[in-house]
This record gives structure tokens, C-alpha cells and sequence, in this order.
């Protein structure tokens, strides 16, 4: 389990990031469930990649995300539940943790037309349900580099044989190639027999694994269906009905490509995805990774989709889900309340991970922002970032109440300096006039936030006074209730 980002540096748009309490709200630490939301281009694919590449099979996966104009190599260092270091530096991890499972837009693209097996010196994961699969390609490579021997010194004998006069020499010499072919002849019968035990091995879980495809297809969307998958060479290609009619998965078959539909594909890489998951041996000790799983879904969809994401959640030693869906974030949060919820924002020149307040970031408007002045005033803030989102409420929460409360006074053009005029300005009979006791702490509300607001050019850089913020977010609920 992933304990603790302890540095990402230089990666895409984690550009120089060390977790922080103080600084964001949140001091790195992972829990067992955990979301992530982002919207696109801020990070949350460079960090599916930093996850998928600690693995050990690609460290490419990170080194083609170096930060644009960076003048340092690549640092990332994590820990994990037992205090081990992942450090990456050198275009390389020190140490690497096996058991990641990771579904992501590659994993979609290199899933839906056929199934590699890869080769004996680089097999594919689809050996991870094959029973002793691995076993099995260990021994037959093992014997493949003893066949090449065998027919090397069988190569070297023939060569002796013609090169020597020694009528004595040559007889030993053609005893020592007769068993030598014999050795190299057995070896190859040992392969056979291993090779053929391996295909008897694929079939099975072949028949079982699209047997779980299409339990999950027929979820998802029903008019989808694997008819039958078959061996060829080291890959598996499989027929798939779309509406009853039957195509070849073949990439080169084209027609498959125009004919899926995104959200067919998206179902298709997906169900994929959890009939390997669902094979899996020892899941409970996987660390499971989801990156935008709902691409191209419908409601009904989705909402099988997070019923399946909680199942595997529940049961996983540690799960990830990262979207740019907030919605689809807070319904699968909704249903694990201890699970922890981050955001990644830019920040101080690079993306960083903060405490993600879905709650909050799903309501809209005047009730989103009058959450946050209460929710300010009552427990606080830690972050510049978190106090800054606090006084970008204040106006428009004001502004929201005269909007809604003198809806027939003012335009969609005028704003709360707009509404001080009318109050300055307004005549006895006016609704307005009895707002003319709290003009001046209105007048005082806005000055303070105009510091703070984009048309001052130097904003970002105006301090932020904790107990002055404070005040002013109580008196902004307070003249609220009575405008």
C-alpha cells in the first residue's frame, strides 16, 4: 500500500511539489480508499503513469513527462505502509511494487481489438490469470537457452568432425554429436510438451475469461457480445457480435473501429478490465487503479459502473479513482465516507494535491459560497489558497442577495458597487432605503475585497490576515440576514 507522497518533482504539471499541511491543506498521506479529482491538463494522467510505471515494467511511461522546460532530471519519492522507499531518480525506481492494476484511456486503446500475449522473454499481464502461467514460460526459456546451446556445440562437433584426420579423434567426436543431438532433441520434446500444456492452460482461462466479459458486457450494454476467442500466434483475437451481426477483432479490420460507438468501446476495454480483475489471485493485496472509467457513459452506466468500483474498492488493499467528472467523484464517494478525498489545483507554479471538499465544490452559487463563509467562520482555513477562496465568496454572495431579493432594480451588468449607488441614491419610497443603515458596512466589505479581486494587479501578492478575514466573513453573514 502507498503510504505518503513525500516529492514529485519536475513530472508534467507537478512541477515542484513536497505535501504540506500548512501549505495545502493535506500532508501526503493515502488511505485505503481514495479519489482524486482534476480537471484536464492539471496532472491527474501524469500521476496514473508515475503509478503504473512503479510497477518496474515501463519507467519510459514517466521519463516521456518530463516537465516542459525543466533543467533537472525526474525526482519522485513515495513510502509505503512498512516505511519502504520508492525513489525515482536516474530515469529509474530504486524499488519497485508489482501488485498495481491500473485502468486508463492506454489501457482502453491497447484492450478493445485483441489481447496480446506478448512473447517468452517479455509475456503480457494476461499470464497473471493463467495458472502457474509464469512458471510454465520460466522453464520453457530456461530450456530454449539449452536447446541453443546444445545446437551450438552440435554446430562446433560437425565442424571438428570435417576438420579432423584422426580416424580415432572423429569416432569420439561422432559418438559426443550423437548424444548431443539426442540431449537437443529431448529438450525440444520437453518444450513441446510444456508448450502444449501452456495452450491447454490459455484455453481454459480464455473460455472463462470472455465468459466474465460478457457477464460485465451484458451490464453495460447489452447488444455486445464475445462469440468465441481463438490463439493466433501470441495474440488472442475474438469474433464480437454487435446487434447479432459478427466481426473479427482484428486491427486490421477496420469496419470493428467505425462500428463500436465510444461508449461501446469504453464497455468493452472496461469489462475487459474487471473480468482480468475478478481472476486476479490475491486481490486483497492489489493496489487498484481507475483513471476516468466513465468515458462516453450514460447515466445507467454510471451508476453500474460506481456499484462495481465500490465492490472492488471494498476488497482491494488500496483503490484509486481519478476523474474529471466531480459528479461521478461524489457519487462514488457518497457511498465510502472514510475515503479520502483530494483535488489537484495549480498552485505557487505547480499542480498539488489539496483536500478535496466535494460536498462544497458540488453545490452552485449563492449556497456553495455562503457554505464556505459558514464553514470559514465556524472551523477556520489553512491554506493562502483555501482564505483566498473565502473572500472571492464574499461579493458575490452579497451581490447574490440583492439579485434575488430586488430582482425588478437591478441589471445583469451591475454589480455590488452598482447596488451601493442605487442605495446611496435612492429615494424614501424606494425598497432600497432601509439598506442605507448598513451602507457603510457594505461600502466597507467591498473595499476590503477589491484588494483581493483580479483588477488589482498586484492580488496575488496582497497578504491575508486571519483574524481580519474572519471578521469581515462575519460580517458579511451578518448584514446578509438583514438586507
Amino acid at each position: 500500500m502507498i503510504h505518503k507522497i513525500i516529492e514529485i518533482k519536475n513530472c508534467g504539471r507537478l512541477i515542484d511539489y513536497k505535501p504540506s499541511e500548512k501549505n495545502y491543506g493535506w500532508n501526503g498521506v493515502f488511505s485505503s480508499i481514495n479519489t482524486i479529482y482534476a480537471e484536464n491538463g492539471s496532472g491527474k494522467t501524469t500521476f496514473t503513469q508515475i503509478l503504473k510505471s512503479l510497477t518496474g515494467n515501463n519507467c519510459d511511461l514517466v521519463e516521456k513527462r518530463k516537465s516542459i522546460n525543466a533543467q533537472s532530471n525526474i525526482v519522485i519519492s513515495l513510502i509505503d505502509s512498512n516505511n519502504k522507499k520508492y525513489i525515482y531518480r536516474t530515469k529509474n525506481w530504486n524499488n519497485y511494487l508489482p501488485f498495481i492494476e491500473v485502468y486508463d484511456n492506454y489501457y482502453s486503446e491497447s484492450n478493445i481489438y485483441i489481447v496480446s500475449l506478448g512473447n517468452y522473454e517479455s509475456p503480457s499481464n494476461f499470464y497473471d490469470i493463467v495458472p502457474n502461467g509464469y512458471d510454465i514460460i520460466n522453464k520453457i526459456k530456461v530450456l530454449r537457452r539449452k536447446r541453443k546451446n546444445f545446437a551450438t556445440y552440435v554446430r562446433n562437433t560437425k565442424h571438428n568432425i570435417k576438420t579432423t584426420s584422426n580416424i580415432e579423434e572423429r569416432r569420439k567426436l561422432e559418438e559426443q554429436l550423437c548424444k548431443q543431438q539426442t540431449k537437443r532433441e529431448q529438450i525440444s520434446d520437453q518444450i513441446t510438451i510444456l508448450e502444449s500444456d501452456l495452450d491447454t492452460k490459455i484455453k481454459a482461462v480464455e473460455k472463462i475469461y470472455i465468459e466474465k466479459v460478457n457477464n460485465y458486457l451484458n451490464r453495460f450494454n447489452p447488444n455486445l457480445k464475445i462469440k468465441e476467442a481463438n490463439k493466433q500466434g501470441q495474440q488472442l483475437v475474438y469474433y464480437i457480435s454487435i446487434n447479432g451481426v459478427d466481426i473479427r477483432s482484428e486491427v486490421s479490420n477496420m469496419s470493428l473501429k467505425h462500428a463500436l460507438s465510444e461508449g461501446d468501446k469504453s464497455s468493452l476495454s472496461l469489462s475487459f478490465f474487471l473480468a482480468r480483475l475478478e481472476l486476479l489471485p490475491n486481490i486483497d493485496k492489489r493496489i487498484i487503479v481507475f483513471d476516468d472509467p466513465i468515458s462516453s457513459f450514460d447515466t445507467r452506466r454510471r451508476i453500474m459502473t460506481i456499484t462495481l468500483l465500490s465492490r472492488i474498492a471494498r476488497n482491494a488493499s488500496q483503490f484509486f479513482l481519478l476523474s474529471h467528472d466531480i459528479n461521478f467523484i461524489k457519487e462514488f464517494s457518497d457511498r465510502h465516507t472514510d475515503s479520502t478525498n483530494l483535488k489537484i489545483v495549480w498552485l505557487n507554479g505547480s499542480s498539488v494535491f489539496v483536500h478535496h471538499n466535494i460536498k462544497l465544490e458540488t453545490m452552485t452559487g449563492i449556497s456553495k459560497d455562503m457554505y464556505t463563509l459558514q464553514n470559514y467562520v465556524q472551523n477556520g482555513a489553512i491554506t493562502d489558497f483555501e482564505k483566498r477562496e473565502v473572500i472571492r465568496c464574499i461579493r458575490p454572495v452579497i451581490e447574490g442577495i440583492f439579485r434575488l431579493k430586488y430582482f425588478n432594480i437591478f441589471t445583469d451588468k451591475e454589480w455590488l458597487g452598482d447596488f451601493l449607488n442605487h442605495v446611496r441614491n435612492c429615494e424614501k419610497h424606494s425598497p432600497l432605503f432601509r439598506i442605507n443603515e448598513f451602507y457603510d458596512e457594505l461600502s466597507d466589505i467591498n473595499d476590503y475585497c477589491k484588494q483581493y479581486h483580479h483588477s488589482n494587479p498586484k492580488y496575488m501578492e496582497e497578504p491575508i490576515f486571519d483574524e481580519e478575514l474572519k471578521q469581515f466573513a462575519q460580517r458579511t453573514l451578518n448584514v446578509i440576514a438583514y438586507i
